[in-house]
């Protein structure tokens, strides 16, 4: 019975992102009859603007015009499904939605998804959406589109604006940053490369400060098996990743970061010696990785690949095939980004979540030890 009314609940939430979704397209459209009722939404938007401030005077028209068409939607979509599911299961369900329209009645549209805020911190992982994940809708309002749980936005990979973005990356002359570079022009990102050697080395970071302080992305794709493993693996991650935040003036949205790690993370090196300084670079960098997994003031994620073909050694898969599934995924909003045949990635996520209870307070320093 509970597993039907949870059924009956998603299938309504996702009928009216659907409908949530054609009102964005259809306020574009050249028949002037789609256009102005797609408009009706846009009392939401004015009720809680791109600034993301609650704007008092547009509660009426969001109510009306936005809150009463989501309840209406979601209560028909729910109806629906007494084509399969127990009676009794489809009546609980539209209580709950009727429940939660009261709520947002009642709070004249502030309710648990729409507060102020003048630093919006970063959204946390899993399916459902939370006042940060939502309030990304009203800033970029082509994308984020879920309302209660991110099935929508899964599926159609809506939570990754990139056209416009400015993306610093290190590494994009390797096998899999070559590729990452091409998929990310092609989705309209300006990626600017940060070269070893030129713009940056172990022991110099400073010609950083500018390209970094325009970026909207910090996307850390370099590395090195051999020669200066804990350099290339660790300590320079940190140390950019640092610069990062720090030439960052305070906006709005969180900084983002995306750092390339390894399955070396979580398994064992087989008895291969010549690999172990790499392993061990790779694990000290995941301590830190754990810990920026969980910090609010920058939107981190990590991406963790299977070995695949590239200079640094053969794999069971090419680096453009690990390209488009990290972006795959990044565009669906995941921030832990497993890219696995061997599935160790997923067993490391969880190393991930448990962090949080450990890491919190640590200096990142620390993992440079």
């Amino acid at each position: 019975m509970i597993v039907e009314v949870l059924i009956a609940f998603f299938i309504g939430t996702v009928c009216f992102d659907i409908v949530h979704y054609s009102f964005h397209k259809c306020l574009k459209s050249k028949n002037k009859w789609l256009r102005s009722i797609a408009s009706w939404h846009n009392a939401h938007h004015r009720f809680f603007s791109s600034s993301l401030m609650i704007q008092l005077e547009f509660s009426r028209l969001n109510l009306v015009h936005h809150a009463a068409i989501e309840y209406a939607v979601q209560v028909i979509g729910t109806f629906f499904c007494y084509l399969f599911l127990q009676p009794i299961a489809i009546t609980f369900a539209i209580l709950i939605e009727t429940l939660l329209f009261i709520n947002v009645w009642l709070s004249n549209g502030r309710d648990l998804h729409h507060r102020s805020y003048t630093i919006l911190p970063s959204y946390r992982g899993g399916p459902f959406v939370t006042a940060d994940y939502h309030a990304l809708h009203h800033i970029y309002p082509n994308y984020f589109f879920s309302s209660y749980i991110k099935f929508f936005d899964y599926i159609f990979g809506t939570s990754l604006p990139l056209v416009g973005k400015h993306i610093a990356m290190t590494g994009a002359s390797g096998a899999l940053g070559s590729q990452m570079k091409k998929l990310l022009e092609k989705e309209g990102a300006i990626v600017t490369t940060l070269k070893f050697g030129v713009d940056y080395t172990y022991q110099q970071y400073d010609q950083l400060q500018v390209p970094l302080s325009q970026a909207d992305i910090l996307f850390l794709c370099h590395g090195s098996k051999y020669d200066f493993a804990q350099q290339a693996n660790c300590d320079s991650y940190i140390r950019i990743i640092e610069l990062y935040k720090s030439a960052k003036i305070t906006k709005l949205v969180p900084p983002e970061i995306w750092a390339v790690g390894s399955e070396i993370e979580c398994h064992p090196c087989f008895g291969i010696k010549k690999i172990q300084i790499y392993a061990k670079s790779k694990r000290n960098y995941a301590k830190a990785g754990r810990y920026y997994f969980h910090q609010r003031d920058i939107q981190y994620r990590h991406l963790v690949h299977s070995a695949f073909i590239s200079s640094m050694g053969p794999g069971l898969m090419s680096a453009k095939f690990a390209a488009m599934v990290t972006l795959m995924l990044l565009k669906r909003g995941f921030k832990y980004i497993p890219v696995t045949y061997t599935g160790f990635a997923y067993l490391n996520y969880f190393r991930f979540l448990i962090a949080k209870f450990r890491l919190n307070r640590t200096s990142p320093t620390y993992f440079r030890r």
